[in-house]
């Protein structure tokens, strides 16, 4: 099966969004700022802009996919309808880019980066930040989890302006060491555009919490077969070993 990084090239800039109102990949729209760790990259890479999904795991960091790289990323947090700028948003610049070292485009395996906020992002309402998994944490194959983000609604589609969610469940014949596999009922699931984003399950507490990060799936979004997510719990050591350095340069 022809596999494809989900992130897509930015026809327009932000304010000017896609104003398709298809449900991504036969989800529906996210009540407004109920996903508050939620991010909106736009990836700057020579003369194109490439947009992709994220999420704050930290008043200071942005945990995304590692092919969602640019020269230059800037991040909106707070935003649920691009086209309609609200006061809840914030608009900060990457300081930094830390793309794992041992990514491979080809074999598409640790596919994950941080991002470093140029400042800190104010925890409001519409911005906060979300749990991520312990290292020895797992999420069971059938377990109803839920994707979110502004991609394609479909794969000749324009990007959605509102974010848009699915419901998708873990499937147990893709059970890796770095990557978990999910899909939902007949053709729900991310598209172009959503790479980066994360897939939130709630953990033994209730809690949500990001265990996985949309990463590839097929050629054709509404095709069956696998959606793969890089296994965050695989690299919590990576994340905050890079944090920490971070932190403390």
């Amino acid at each position: 099966m022809i596999r494809v990084y989900w992130s897509a090239i930015a026809a327009v800039w932000i304010g000017l969004a896609g104003a398709s109102k298809e449900q991504i990949i036969d989800g529906k729209e996210v009540r407004p700022h109920n996903r508050p760790y939620m991010a909106f990259l736009l990836a700057e890479f020579g003369p194109h802009s490439y947009i992709c999904g994220g999420f704050l795991i930290h008043p200071d960091f942005i945990l995304t996919a590692a092919h969602c790289e640019g020269e230059k990323i800037i991040v909106f947090l707070g935003a649920h309808n691009l086209s309609h700028p609200e006061k809840s948003w914030q608009k900060i610049t990457a300081k930094e880019i830390i793309p794992h070292e041992h990514y491979n485009e080809k074999t598409i395996v640790n596919d994950i980066m941080l991002l470093k906020l140029e400042h800190s992002a104010d925890i409001t309402n519409q911005v906060k930040t979300i749990r991520i998994p312990d290292m020895d944490e797992s999420f069971q194959p059938g377990t109803t989890c839920s994707v979110s983000g502004w991609g394609n609604t479909a794969s000749n589609g324009m990007n959605s302006d509102v974010l848009m969610e699915v419901e998708v469940e873990i499937q147990k014949h893709c059970d890796h060491a770095t990557q978990i596999c999910a899909r939902g009922t007949g053709r729900k699931g991310a598209c172009v555009g959503d790479s980066g984003g994360p897939l939130v399950c709630l953990d033994g507490n209730n809690i949500p919490t990001g265990v996985g990060i949309v990463s590839y799936g097929p050629k054709k979004c509404e095709q069956p077969g696998k959606n793969a997510y890089t296994k965050v719990s695989a690299y919590r050591e990576w994340i905050d070993s890079k944090i920490e350095a971070s932190s403390t340069a």
